[in-house]
């Protein structure tokens, strides 16, 4: 097929003046040509190439949080500012450009070269430059089945990231509850150095009084520093726990944050009923296994994909004769043809038997994801059951200390017993209750374990289908 590039007058664009030779008159329009090439791709190139640019991610929030902060807020705040999250974000984004570049990939690329000979035989009357659009090998089937495969490669990533905001969810409750364990054990803490101190200040007045000796004023001092210490550090955790749920939420250090973290136990867990969670809900829920089954549908494709390889491949162009060409002509010629594999070693069947072997890996894998599932649950039951037996345990001897602090007062106040004795029963009293809020904690914990591996606690905040688009 032949187009001849003349004007509306039917007169040869490079046709020579009287006088005039063809090569001077295509030196003349050959800058004219380059100027209008050269407009017409600045139209058509940049302003696609302006639209088709990738979003810039929205600037983390950095101005300052006020009033108090409960765990919903945080998880709320954490979702727009933390760092932790922009990364598996900003892989939504790259695939969906990837996404889009397999979309533009259905039609077929088309390169337009031109080359101008400065000089030519003698006698030649061909213009003295060639024009030609060449499209490369093209396989529409091998097109579409990319692209579909970066449609579900665009869809794991989206449940990466669910995982990655659920799991940082649970990191946040964590640090929630155990700041209020801190708080409670700070409270604690103070008790028992006030307890210390007096107990110091009882062996002291025995010394006084000639009763007592400098060894129990040294023990009881000693006591006293331990007692301070353990202050000292658990101020401290405290301290470094808020600095981390600040970075966390994505606030400055320098910032002030007022966090409430009182029934903190409440907050995090809300209206959950361990005993009301189920296996199967923690199979729809998980995004593991999700994200194998999207696997196997990648692998579909994958499979189609070695398929179309066997296939031929489509390339065509149109092109103007080359100046050094003896055939005379100032026609654009059109050409169209198959590019069909011939021998390459039986490497596209054997690749087509490749793909097939991994699906069935992925097949495997994601019976593997459903029984792992099924082993973390039956192991958050058992570590809850566990936590709960050394929690009631742990109440059982707080109560215990109780009954005996209060034998102690009574037979204190009687006269029966000194004062080093009743201090010793509440002293058992702190502690008793210290450990069994530990206790508490580590059973609040297992339940906040299970609530997000069942599910209840992304569902709670994330909903992945507001990525879809």
């Amino acid at each position: 097929m032949k187009i001849n590039p003349q004007g509306a007058a039917g007169r040869s664009l490079t046709r020579p003046r009287p006088g005039e030779s063809s090569g001077r008159r295509g030196e003349k329009i050959l800058p004219a040509l380059i100027v209008i090439l050269l407009a017409a791709w600045s139209v058509a190139v940049l302003p696609a190439q302006g639209q088709e640019a990738p979003p810039t991610a929205a600037p983390l929030e950095t101005e300052a949080v006020t009033g108090p902060v409960n765990y919903d807020r945080a998880v709320r705040l954490a979702l727009r500012r933390s760092p932790y999250f922009t990364k598996s974000s900003l892989e939504i984004e790259i695939k969906r450009l990837d996404e889009t570049d397999s979309k533009f990939d259905l039609i077929p690329p088309i390169t337009f070269r031109t080359q101008y000979y400065v000089s030519r035989p003698s006698g030649t009357t061909n213009r003295p430059y060639s024009l030609s659009f060449t499209s490369n090998n093209y396989n529409p089937f091998e097109s579409y089945f990319t692209l579909q495969a970066k449609k579900v490669f665009t869809q794991i990533s989206i449940l990466a990231h669910m995982q990655v905001i659920t799991e940082g969810i649970q990191k946040l409750g964590r640090m929630f509850m155990e700041m209020d364990a801190l708080k409670q054990a700070a409270a604690s803490q103070e008790d028992l150095v006030d307890l210390a101190q007096k107990n110091l200040d009882y062996f002291q007045n025995r010394v006084r009084i000639g009763v007592g000796t400098s060894l129990e004023v040294r023990v009881a001092a000693q006591e006293l520093e331990g007692a301070k210490a353990e202050r000292e550090r658990i101020a401290s955790s405290r301290k470094r726990l808020q600095e981390r749920i600040k970075v966390f939420i994505g606030m400055k250090p320098e910032q002030t944050l007022d966090l409430d973290c009182k029934e903190a136990r409440r907050q995090v867990m809300g209206g959950f009923d361990p005993a009301a969670a189920t296996l199967e809900q923690a199979r729809s829920h998980s995004y593991e296994i999700k994200m194998a089954e999207l696997k196997k549908e990648l692998q579909k494709y994958n499979i189609l994909f070695a398929k179309a390889k066997l296939l031929p491949s489509l390339f065509g162009g149109a092109t103007t004769p080359d100046p050094l060409n003896t055939i005379e002509s100032r026609d654009m010629f059109v050409y169209i043809g198959l590019d069909v594999p011939v021998w390459d070693g039986f490497k596209r069947l054997r690749n087509i038997s490749r793909q097939k072997t991994i699906m069935r890996q992925y097949d495997v894998e994601s019976d593997m994801k459903t029984n792992d599932l099924a082993g973390k649950w039956f192991d958050a039951q058992e570590n809850l059951r566990a936590a709960d037996v050394a929690r009631k345990t742990a109440l059982a001897q707080e109560e215990l200390a109780r009954l005996k602090e209060r034998q102690g007062e009574i037979r204190y106040r009687s006269g029966g017993e000194p004062l080093v004795v009743f201090l010793e029963g509440r002293k058992g009293l702190v502690e008793a209750q210290r450990n069994a809020f530990l206790k508490t904690l580590d059973y609040d914990l297992a339940v906040l374990g299970l609530r997000h591996l069942s599910g209840d606690l992304g569902a709670r905040y994330v909903d992945a289908n507001s990525w879809q688009q």
